[in-house]
Parts: structure tokens; C-alpha cells; sequence
């Protein structure tokens, strides 16, 4: 005989984790306050996740598995795959508007490496999202975007790098938006390797 279908889909629970780690960092992620926020119990989603850790773990599986999809999402509004590069990097810190929320998701970066189970999750994402890179930065190699002979793997792991150097500087001492900041940074990089026009290009 089937259960009952579930009232809340996982999506929905997994949205709210994000918003409540950001606001709050993961110690204030317990299953009562998720739960609040979606309308259950805090014993539905122990039922569901057996804790909050399998809740966090179970987060940072998803999180990881969404990296092709958000990559995808701004190519079909990107012709230029430079600009898709760039804009799909941008858009990867998501809810992280402020200091503080920065702070909040580092919190959880902690918890990535020093879990098994989380950091496995982390490493996934991590490859993932440079892979990701790759495939765009060779898609522009081909259309004469980028320099000949500029290795799409080397030029991933640079971006990344500046990626993630570029958050860390901005809640230092960085001007602006963290998506302006990220942005200026990512382009710095990429200018040495750029050929032709593209720009901004929107579709």
C-alpha cells in the first residue's frame, strides 16, 4: 500500500535551508526552524531526513546536483559563451548579498571539511562547477572568443580561483555589490585571453 504523498516536496525544504543558513548560519538551521518555515513539524522532517545532519547532508547533495542546471539556465539567456562564463559564476553565491550572509555560508564550508559526508558533497560541487567552466571557456576557444592554444582547464581553474578569492577579498575590504566585485574580477582574468567582440550579450 503507498504512503502518503508527501505535503512539502524536498525542493521546497531544501529552499528554506539555504535562506535559513544564510540568514543565520548552520547552527541555526535546526529541523524546528526549517520546519517552520515550510509549514511542518519538526518530527515530519526527522522522519524524513533522521536528523539535521542527513538534513544538511541531504542539502549539500542538492546543491551540488544543481551546478549543470544554473550553468544551462543563464546559457539560454547568454549567446556569448565568455558572457555566459562569467554570468554563471556570478549568479553561484545566490542568496549572499551581505557580509554576514557570506559569513553565515562559510560556517558551513567549515562544517564541508571537517564531514565526510558533507565534504563529499563539497569536492562534487567543486569539480563540478570547474567543469562546467571548462565546457564553456572550449565553446569560446572554437568561436574565436579566446586566444588559440588557451587551455580551457587551466583558464577554469584560474576563474575558479578568482571566484573564490573574489568573495573572500570583498567581504575584507571589496566595494560595490559582491556581484559587481566578483564580476570586475572574473573579467580581469579573463582579458589577457580574450579575442574579438562579444560582450554583454543577451538573447
Amino acid at each position: 500500500m503507498a504512503g502518503r504523498p508527501r505535503s512539502v516536496d524536498d525542493e521546497v525544504i531544501f529552499e528554506a535551508v539555504a535562506s535559513v543558513v544564510t540568514e543565520e548560519g548552520p547552527a541555526g538551521a535546526t529541523l524546528a526552524t526549517v520546519a517552520a518555515r515550510v509549514g511542518l513539524s519538526g518530527p515530519a522532517l526527522t522522519q524524513r531526513f533522521g536528523s539535521k545532519r542527513g538534513l544538511l547532508v541531504a542539502f549539500a547533495a542538492k546543491a551540488a546536483s544543481r551546478v549543470p542546471e544554473v550553468f544551462s539556465q543563464v546559457r539560454a539567456v547568454h549567446a556569448d559563451p565568455v558572457t555566459a562564463v562569467v554570468e554563471a559564476l556570478v549568479t553561484m553565491p545566490g542568496r549572499v548579498t551581505s557580509r554576514e550572509h557570506l559569513a553565515n555560508n562559510l560556517a558551513l564550508l567549515q562544517m564541508d571539511l571537517t564531514d565526510p559526508d558533507l565534504r563529499e558533497h563539497a569536492v562534487f560541487q567543486s569539480r563540478s562547477l570547474r567543469a562546467e567552466t571548462a565546457a564553456l571557456l572550449d565553446e569560446a576557444v572554437r568561436a574565436g572568443r579566446l586566444a588559440e592554444g588557451t587551455s580551457p582547464e587551466a583558464l577554469a581553474m584560474d576563474l575558479y580561483t578568482t571566484y573564490s578569492g573574489a568573495m573572500l577579498t570583498w567581504a575584507i575590504d571589496g566595494e560595490g555589490t559582491l556581484e559587481e566585485w566578483m564580476r570586475s574580477n572574473l573579467l580581469r582574468t579573463l582579458a589577457p585571453h580574450l579575442r574579438g567582440s562579444g560582450g554583454a550579450d543577451s538573447r
